[in-house]
């Protein structure tokens, strides 16, 4: 069991990117986030399927990609975005580092021009082998700067001359907004994402607004105490571009979104266009 120095230390304020326990193949945590993925009802996971048919939509024309072009989608999830591109005539890849999500992804792509392939992305992923790569959902800013730049690394030798890579982020509006309206919780469940029986649950949100950055922390509590840390970046557009350029891209176009709708300074997001140059 755990006593008040454990609840103590569980509370700090992390150390920026300062790792947690893991999420992605937890098998209940999995199954849950599985779960939000395909949930027509919340942008918690996946976003929702409007966003998802209009970003399939505009991205391949912003990209100028013809039919048979080659995607590879990181972070892909349960292969929703894959699904749609394939059925408009791209091939595609896949890549997560969950288990469940792969699996779910191969068992309903069948017959498709649909790969799926369980890894981390920050591993490298092929050379010169696709057109485009597409990083949706804001999962670049949850990696720290170090591993950002080893992921467009990967991404750049991955892609083919001139390709394209496409991708969002949380901007510096977003991370105001989430300072103002932070607050600590705490709640017991019979059940839930966290766990399947009887839990007690602290969410605590910390902010290091010299990067700026923040670490959802979440605390679980049965009969041990767990500690998972979220992470996040917020970038303005001019600190997204100097990191593409310093990686070897260039920015094509900076939107308020991935489909399409034109960059304005409050926007919470910022989606990004930019080629291998």
């Amino acid at each position: 069991m755990f006593n008040l120095n454990d609840l103590i230390k569980a509370d700090r304020c992390p150390a920026p990117y300062e790792p947690g326990e893991e999420l992605w193949n937890a098998p209940h945590i999995s199954k849950k986030m599985l779960e939000a993925h395909l949930s027509p009802d919340t942008n918690a996971a996946s976003y929702k399927p409007e966003k998802i048919r209009a970003i399939c939509e505009y991205l391949p024309q912003a990209m100028q990609l013809k039919k048979g072009g080659s995607i590879v989608d990181l972070g892909c999830g349960p292969g929703l975005y894959c699904s749609l591109l394939a059925r408009k005539g791209f091939i595609t890849t896949g890549i997560d580092r969950s288990e469940n999500s792969i699996r779910y992804a191969k068992d309903h792509n069948q017959g498709k021009k649909a790969n799926f392939i369980q890894a981390s992305y920050l591993r490298p992923f092929g050379f010169e082998q696709f057109d485009a790569a597409i990083l949706i959902s804001q999962d670049y800013g949850v990696l720290s700067p170090e591993n950002r730049k080893v992921l467009l690394k990967n991404i750049y030798n991955a892609l083919k001359p001139k390709g394209c890579f496409a991708f969002d982020v949380s901007s510096l509006t977003a991370f105001e907004n989430r300072r103002k309206s932070a607050a600590p919780k705490w709640y017991a469940s019979d059940s839930g994402f966290w766990r399947p029986h009887t839990h007690f649950v602290l969410e605590k949100s910390f902010f290091y607004p010299d990067f700026p950055a923040l670490c959802d922390l979440i605390a679980v509590f049965d009969s041990e105490i767990k500690i998972y840390r979220i992470y996040q970046s917020f970038f303005s557009p001019e600190a997204i571009r100097t990191e593409l350029e310093d990686s070897g891209f260039k920015v094509k176009n900076i939107l308020s979104n991935l489909y399409g709708e034109k960059y304005i300074a409050d926007s919470p997001v910022i989606g990004v266009i930019c080629t291998k140059a």
